[in-house]
């Protein structure tokens, strides 16, 4: 049977008359001299497994079969069950006793719990000792009351530590483990979302409990790295448990439904910000979900793309056809609303429409012209721009990012292209992608490569810059994904929206895809950026009836 406790092994009594054994003062009551013995008689209860633990003399392991008894170090004798007494001689002072259970005969086999007891042994006066065993402990066991909570939501959960003995009993009270247990998180992103109550256990009494913060915490997902809880002691293997939240999605409305959010992007405040169109406004969400919008000062501005650029401010293109000829602007606005606007250099017809943006940190916010087929930059401080044609005509450039070898490279949607130009100065290259795939957002990869959406043949594309090719073409799980925004996640992996089936996809840079699906339908998905704490957020412009509203993804 399992061990019912590992404490007291026995009332233990040097006592006069009765059963207990008896110290005889010397003749004429004189002071014991210091080679003077007492005969001391043990008492042990061995446990039948039907005996309460609330009753005293307490327990030793259902598996003991029997206790070694030494004093002061000298040599063990040794009581065998089912014997209950044992009887030896102590010298009269202070002596230290050692108790140890064994699992066979005769002090042999696995020792499985211990005590040392110091007691002063007085001559012609009853004495009594008592010990409370400490389990010796073999191995741990570990796990969590709740291993998967869902993410983004903060929880406590128990800390569950069995540390057993050399006969795989649980160890339980009043006594302490024979060494400390040590509990540690093991977390390679140092996220900082878990903590504990205690790192040491000292016995069964000490219990502890994990906190989770509800921060991203990148665990439990393909390829990416857990986060455990170990227990470990001295002598004995390590084993740990994973700690893998759920991922979870949660929904913001917007204050005016009818306008539909698009693309999105970490702010320097720590907000996340995000263009609406229609609605020609620039918002703000806070972490909390908290919306405020501000109007760009163009009307019908259609905002597109937006990026936190290295100046602290949000920059964003201004894609607007109404009335004609429209509106092509790049333009930047301040975290605390205030807007500046720069004309593309095009003259229509047709306008530049520019869309997709990135800093390259050359002091220029760099864009494509989706309209005009140009490439072109707008100075963060200078005021100077300037724009350049891409060589295959309507070629529909969508997005647009920078390498490691500081090249820039856009997709050219309406002809299936992928284009690199170093600075306006200076002759394009591109290459053809396959018929149909469409390509649309591109990043930089935490891999040097950089990773686009196929829109029109539902995969998700990576390209060397090295050797200015496409080396992987990887399907999403559900066809008709329709796959629109593109971003590395806090994980390492890149994650992109899938506008047709309202999913979350991600993409380890190995190539393995999992998908996350949205709790609500017909929104669209489509720009997704990481928030400060790793979260993925994420525009829903909504369809029909159904209102546009911002997402979060948390993992």
């Amino acid at each position: 049977m399992r061990l019912i406790s590992l404490a007291i092994v026995a009332g233990l009594a040097a006592c006069s008359g009765g059963g207990g054994a008896r110290a005889v003062p010397p003749a004429g009551g004189q002071q014991p001299t210091s080679n003077q013995m007492a005969s001391v008689t043990f008492t042990m209860h061995w446990t039948d497994g039907t005996q309460s633990v609330t009753r005293n003399p307490r327990y030793v392991p259902a598996t003991a079969l029997s206790v070694s008894v030494s004093v002061n170090g000298g040599v063990p004798q040794f009581l065998n069950a089912p014997a209950s007494t044992i009887v030896i001689d102590a010298p009269v002072g202070t002596d230290t006793f050692v108790f140890t259970t064994f699992d066979q005969p005769n002090g042999q086999g696995n020792a499985l719990s211990r005590a040392s007891v110091t007691k002063a042994v007085v001559i012609g006066t009853a004495n009594t000792v008592t010990a409370v065993l400490d389990g010796i402990v073999a191995s741990i066991a570990i796990s969590l009351s709740n291993p998967a909570p869902n993410a983004g939501v903060p929880a406590t959960v128990n800390v569950n530590v069995a540390a057993r003995d050399a006969d795989g009993n649980t160890i339980v009270g009043p006594g302490n483990y024979s060494v400390p247990i040590h509990l540690a998180i093991n977390d390679s992103t140092a996220s900082g979302t878990l903590s504990l109550s205690t790192n040491n256990l000292t016995s069964p009494a000490t219990t502890a409990t994990l906190t989770y913060n509800g921060g991203t915490l990148n665990s439990g997902l393909p390829g990416g790295p857990t986060a455990t809880i170990a227990a470990s002691g001295t002598g004995i293997s390590t084993v740990s448990t994973a700690f893998t939240p759920t991922p979870t999605f949660y929904q913001f409305s917007i204050p005016v439904a009818a306008n539909r959010p698009q693309w999105i992007a970490q702010g320097s405040d720590g907000n996340m910000w995000f263009t609406e169109n229609p609605g020609g406004a620039v918002a703000r969400i806070t972490p909390a979900g908290v919306v405020t919008e501000f109007t760009v000062p163009t009307a019908n501005a259609q905002p597109q793309m937006i990026i936190g650029a290295s100046d602290g401010n949000l920059w964003f293109t201004e894609f607007s056809t109404t009335p004609p000829p429209g509106t092509s602007k790049i333009a930047k606005v301040t975290t605390t609303g205030t807007f500046t606007e720069f004309s593309t250099l095009f003259a229509p017809p047709p306008p530049d429409n520019p869309i997709g943006l990135v800093d390259r940190l050359d002091g220029n916010i760099w864009y494509v012209a989706n309209g005009s087929s140009r490439v072109g930059f707008q100075g963060i401080s200078s005021g100077v721009a300037g724009e350049t044609s891409i060589p295959t005509a309507n070629s529909g450039p969508f997005g647009i990012a920078t390498a490691p070898d500081n090249n820039l490279y856009y997709t050219e949607s309406a002809v299936d292209k992928i284009g690199r130009i170093a600075n306006l100065f200076t002759a394009q290259s591109e290459i053809s992608l396959t018929a149909g795939s469409v390509p649309e957002s591109i990043v930089r990869g935490p891999d040097g490569n950089l990773w686009f959406t196929e829109f029109g043949s539902n995969k998700i594309g990576r390209l060397s810059p090295n050797s200015f090719s496409v080396t992987g073409e990887f399907p999403t799980l559900t066809p008709n994904g329709a796959p629109t925004g593109i971003t590395v996640g806090q994980d390492g992996a890149l994650w992109f929206t899938e506008t047709g089936l309202d999913k979350i996809g991600r993409i380890t840079t190995g190539g393995t895809v999992t998908e996350f699906t949205s709790p609500l339908s017909g929104l669209g998905l489509r720009g997704i950026a990481v928030a400060p704490d790793g979260s993925l957020w994420f525009c829903e412009p909504g369809t029909g009836l159904n209102p546009g509203r911002i997402g979060k993804l948390v993992y």
